[in-house]
């Protein structure tokens, strides 16, 4: 329906035949605790931030599939901040899939989405904390 509408499909990096809706886009913050089914795709469509204390479940079998940026031209990602936990157990006849939105005529192509980050609590080379490249 956005074809031609929006800043993604103006740029290219809208997948054809996709049709997320709110009960499957990741964006944002999730500051409760959710689930991802197996019986969805999700759709990760700009940076999404586990807070603490919530727990992002994902079942095996589970395919979230993230836009390359968002209108501000950051990459999409998933980060779960320190605090929050992610319980992801995949299997080798029910992984977990976590890949870009592209047609797959646009593949194997790099650097289509910013990545899973989890932000924990190791000790550093200069001890605090530190930033993360892109967020």
């Amino acid at each position: 329906w956005n074809d031609k509408w929006s800043w993604l499909s103006v740029y290219g990096l809208l997948p054809t035949g996709v049709q997320p809706s709110s009960s499957n886009t990741l964006c944002g913050e999730i500051t409760s605790s959710m689930t991802l089914y197996a019986s969805s795709t999700y759709y990760l469509t700009c940076q999404t931030f586990v807070n603490a204390p919530a727990v992002l479940t994902i079942e095996a079998g589970t395919t979230i599939r993230a836009y390359s940026s968002d209108a501000s031209g950051k990459a999409t990602a998933l980060v779960i901040e320190q605090g929050a936990k992610i319980f992801a157990e995949g299997s080798k006849s029910a992984p977990i899939t976590f890949t870009n939105a592209l047609h797959s005529q646009a593949l194997p192509k790099r650097q289509t989405w910013g990545g899973l980050i989890i932000l924990g609590k190791a000790p550093i080379a200069n001890g605090g904390t530190n930033s993360v490249e892109g967020l």
